[in-house]
């Protein structure tokens, strides 16, 4: 293939990561985790699909010419890349304060929990119910 063909096809799949990663910031947003397992495998194959385009640019007999006559073009490829980077820390940082928000109300419903099952020995130390299973008749 030749260069212009390759670096095309890079800059169409940079674009469509770009997008991909802005809908997983969305589904975030709009708290809709459960869509984001079909996006991820989506992003991880398109990835590979990168990774196989930039491994035909480095092996390419006329590699050379990237840093000069396709400078401008590379150039652009490694905006994008920095943008869709960007974008994945932004949605990693938003993925990870959700997850921490989510062990704090937990933490607290299981405090609640411990304190409405406490109660008192015959000495006057807190000791929790052991409410098993169910109930027996």
């Amino acid at each position: 293939m030749s260069l212009d063909v390759l670096l095309n096809h890079q800059k169409s799949q940079l674009e469509l990561l770009l997008d991909i990663t802005g809908q997983e910031l969305d589904l975030i947003v709009r708290r809709q985790a459960l869509e984001l397992p079909p996006l991820t495998e989506r992003k991880q194959t398109l990835l590979r699909e990168i990774q196989a385009t930039d491994a035909e640019l480095a092996g390419h007999p006329e590699r050379e010419r990237l840093k000069g006559d396709y400078r401008e073009q590379v150039a652009a490829l490694r905006h994008l890349l920095q943008q869709c980077q960007e974008q994945n820390q932004v949605t990693e940082q938003l993925l990870e304060q959700s997850l921490n928000g989510i062990r704090q109300l937990s933490n607290i419903l299981s405090r609640l929990h411990e304190r409405q099952s406490m109660t008192y020995d015959q000495k006057g130390h807190t000791r929790g119910i052991n409410k098993g299973v169910g109930f027996k008749v």
